[in-house]
């Protein structure tokens, strides 16, 4: 007999894997924005948004959208009859903010969020860099309509003018009061009074709306966001969960012994096994050859790695790890000191430690040699720390001071920068 799970894994192979990695920076910040009654074709991406707001802890927006009143389309009769009768005549107030619309026709219309769906627990946005997919959750899907509040506004115009006009009565009207009495309720009824319309209401009444600056999609800002989406460094570390079982138990029980002899690739053979290499990511692959090396020239690094990896994706994963001096690429300082640890010598924080390295390196970018007496000038760390972050990074020359491991490289900045689409 044929068993189906056999049955099904013939009919259905595997056509393509990739590593998933989770990407927490824009957990608590990211929502998906759906407009129900606007057709797909004609989105909101080319409009002007004239002020948009936020309750955060209620999670509701409000956009007020600009209307083009001079728009073949667009009906300023009906449109100037709309702002009459939210606002009144033209100068009925002294202060044009007080006026539902700033101008003489309806100029906006305002838009304001309800939630999609009660929980979004289990929702993510997934976008791929290279062969691997970066997921990040979800804090919210919100559904966004037209409000007619001005409509609203018409009917308080219309009592203000019956008041002016002596049309109400002289006596206050009696009115009925009623007394409840409270009694002791059980946790259920309490949570379920919680979770009430009524009480999400007060909720949302009590909270101010907080004003925020809207970023065009294609403005800096809004791509630089989108990065975030991206698996920092630190995150994929955490995610590399593609080792066997023997590989994941050799990572955690390693020992690591200090070696100043530079590129001591036999001291990290077994990390850099090809074995080992192909089941990381290859951002992680490049982190792991960058922390060994300190300093290394990109014809090295690209010598190290497998060549069915594209120059651009090498380029770019670069790019967040690591930092171009004198035409090498030098491991960035937050993975040589990590937020957590202090220094070998005297205990000082990494973020010292990590302030006095790129100091050097950015020393080391204008000239080709520092001394150890500039530098103690400027940082202000003991001799001892000094020592340990110029030992890691160059070697003594007479008379001259500090110099890179390596000598300068003008081979990345010359030939290869050039032949790489920038991204």
């Amino acid at each position: 007999m044929t068993d189906s799970n056999n049955l099904e894994s013939d009919n259905d192979p595997v056509e393509f894997e990739f590593p998933v990695l989770l990407s927490t920076s824009l957990a608590d910040k990211l929502y998906i924005f759906q407009y129900p009654i606007r057709p797909a074709s004609k989105g909101y991406d080319n409009t002007k948004f004239l002020k948009t707001s936020i309750k955060p802890e209620n999670q509701e927006f409000r956009i007020e959208v600009g209307l083009d009143c001079n728009s073949a389309n667009y009906d300023q009769r009906k449109g100037e009859k709309i702002a009459m009768d939210a606002d009144g005549p033209f100068d009925r107030f002294e202060n044009d903010k007080d006026r539902y619309f700033q101008g003489e026709f309806m100029d906006k219309t305002v838009l304001q969020s309800s939630r999609a769906v009660p929980d979004c627990s289990n929702y993510a946005v997934g976008t791929f860099q290279g062969n691997e997919l970066h997921i990040t959750p979800l804090k919210s899907i919100v559904q966004l309509r037209p409000q007619f509040n001005y409509l609203e506004q018409n009917e308080k115009n219309k009592d203000d003018e019956s008041k002016k006009n002596g049309n109400e009565s002289d006596e206050e009207e009696t009115k009925a009061i009623s007394v409840t009495f409270s009694r002791n309720r059980t946790d259920a009824s309490k949570k379920l009074q919680e979770q009430s319309f009524e009480n999400h209401s007060k909720k949302s009444l009590e909270e101010l709306w907080i004003d925020t600056q809207y970023m065009n999609a294609e403005s800096t800002q809004a791509q630089l966001t989108r990065l975030e989406m991206f698996c920092s460094i630190n995150e994929i570390s955490k995610n590399s969960l593609g080792l066997s079982c023997k590989d994941y138990l050799h990572m955690l029980a390693q020992t690591t012994t200090r070696s100043d002899e530079h590129l001591n690739i036999n001291r990290s053979a077994n990390e850099r096994s090809s074995h080992h290499m192909s089941n990381r990511p290859l951002l992680d692959q490049i982190r792991i050859i960058l922390k060994d090396a300190k300093v290394i020239s990109f014809k090295q690094l690209r010598s190290m790695i497998n060549p069915k990896h594209e120059t651009t994706d090498v380029v770019k994963y670069l790019q967040q790890i690591a930092v171009l001096v004198q035409g090498n690429w030098v491991v960035q300082s937050d993975l040589v000191f990590p937020r957590d640890k202090t220094s070998s010598q005297n205990g000082i924080s990494a973020e010292l430690m990590c302030r006095a390295r790129d100091y050097i390196l950015l020393t080391w970018t204008e000239n080709e040699f520092v001394t150890k007496k500039a530098i103690s000038a400027v940082i202000k760390l003991p001799a001892e720390e000094i020592e340990e972050i110029l030992t890691n990074l160059g070697t003594v020359v007479p008379k001259k001071g500090w110099k890179l491991l390596i000598p300068p490289s003008t081979e990345f900045t010359n030939k290869l920068y050039r032949d790489i689409d920038p991204c």
